[in-house]
């Protein structure tokens, strides 16, 4: 079991970093990927696939930690898809909270 979360664990980062990675990618033009909305949107699912394998082989698992990461991810899935929809006419605080919001929730699963 162990095995198969840090399998899902593995792809939670790997979404947070293909969703950083295409902000980036698109920060000078404000035109995102659609792809940066798929992998944010992912990103919440494989983490808590992994928190439930976690749990059900009996380990150690900080839900408050968890539960922090969760709602921060379906607000950074959410801004990320507004700012799919709305183009380069993304507000400001949307078009931000993205990267902040990916790079607090990798550092809330590094820290605590």
């Amino acid at each position: 079991m162990y095995t198969l979360m840090m399998i899902f664990v593995f792809l939670h980062i790997l979404c947070w970093a293909g969703a950083f990675g295409m902000w980036i990618a698109a920060a000078k033009t404000r035109e995102p990927l659609p792809g940066m909305a798929h992998m944010s949107a992912a990103a919440p699912v494989l983490g808590l696939i992994a928190a439930v394998i976690g749990i059900i082989d009996g380990m150690a698992i900080n839900h408050i930690a968890i539960g922090i990461k969760l709602v921060l991810s379906v607000v950074v899935a959410a801004c990320a898809f507004m700012a799919v929809k709305k183009r380069e006419a993304t507000p400001a605080p949307v078009w931000f909270a993205i990267p902040v919001g990916i790079v607090v929730n990798i550092a809330i699963g590094v820290f605590m």
